[in-house]
């Protein structure tokens, strides 16, 4: 059996083929992923604007394609922050149907939480000790303190990075004010979590998917093991590697990020809030190793097929 795997994220729309045999095992064939910026210009508003729709069609169009190309038996797709939030989502999906056919099924922020989770264990990030999981949106951000047997806490936050770009607003680049005040700010909101973390004494962060993912393409081109690393489904930092990289990004600019390598463009604007946000984590929840899990929300979703729960 072939499944097809759509994340419609706030900022970039993921597609995942994998083939699944009667064993319960699975092979991936294709991956996609297009910059759609969903949520773009209308974040603070709670509305996906008409541009950001066409964007949204011209992508489905395209995984739509790469899905009937590889005749996939069944569809899965998912809707997060942007669409979850928006007012004139049921518009939205009502549309996707009509042009596609294609049933999007908008989940909650704890059930985005869940699935991250399950993306994560599949890869095989998680071992017998409590690890802080944090994958950051476009739209929303969530945490989970777990180990590979179960889940101990969750959350999701709307501090996507996209969301936080459009609110703030931020020079090029950013000052040391807007640094100190953007970190507070972030510090007061997922201050829960913070207390959450220390008093379960967790001291492992994994990085799920996205911006982590750029962080460890940076820092696997810089050491000339890119080739060797970008296939993984985890890999463990370099936490002075990992720290030293979002320290480059935090103070640099946009021409600087644009001669990056391994740095994606569309990823060039966002990636100073990923850093800001990854690095005050680290630092105020005593983190003392890290490790990326390439797994997330679609490859959760590929777990529950696989498990036979969708």
């Amino acid at each position: 059996m072939k499944v097809g795997i759509i994340d419609m994220g706030s900022n970039t729309f993921n597609l995942l083929i994998a083939e699944v045999d009667a064993a319960g095992d699975y092979h991936p064939l294709y991956r996609s992923k297009i910059a759609v910026k969903l949520g773009e210009g209308g974040f603070m508003k709670n509305y996906i604007t008409e541009e950001a729709m066409q964007r949204a069609f011209v992508a489905l169009q395209a995984q739509i394609a790469a899905i009937k190309n590889q005749y996939c038996d069944r569809i899965h797709c998912f809707a997060t922050s942007a669409v979850r939030n928006a007012t004139n989502a049921e518009a939205f999906t009502k549309k996707v149907k009509e042009l596609f056919g294609l049933a999007v099924q908008v989940i909650s922020g704890e059930k985005e939480a869940h699935m991250v989770y399950k993306g994560v264990k599949l890869a095989g990030a998680l071992g017998p000790h409590k690890s802080l999981i944090m994958d950051i949106g476009g739209g929303s951000t969530e945490f989970i303190i777990a180990d590979e047997n179960e889940v101990i806490w969750q959350k999701s936050y709307e501090l996507g990075v996209s969301r936080l770009l459009e609110k703030f607003k931020p020079s090029d680049p950013l000052s040391v004010e807007e640094a100190k005040s953007l970190q507070s700010f972030l510090e007061k909101e997922v201050s829960d979590m913070i207390q959450k973390a220390e008093s379960e004494g967790v001291r492992n962060l994994i990085g799920s998917s996205g911006s982590f993912d750029t962080f460890s393409d940076l820092i696997s081109h810089r050491n000339g093991t890119y080739e060797e690393t970008k296939d993984l489904s985890t890999l463990k930092f370099d936490l002075n590697a990992l720290k030293d990289v979002m320290e480059e990004i935090t103070v640099s600019s946009l021409a600087d990020r644009e001669r990056m390598p391994g740095m994606p463009e569309y990823r060039i604007r966002m990636i100073v809030m990923s850093a800001l946000f990854a690095r005050m984590v680290i630092s105020k929840t005593g983190i003392t190793s890290a490790n990326i899990s390439r797994y997330s929300l679609k490859e959760g979703v590929l777990f529950d097929v696989l498990k036979g729960n969708i």
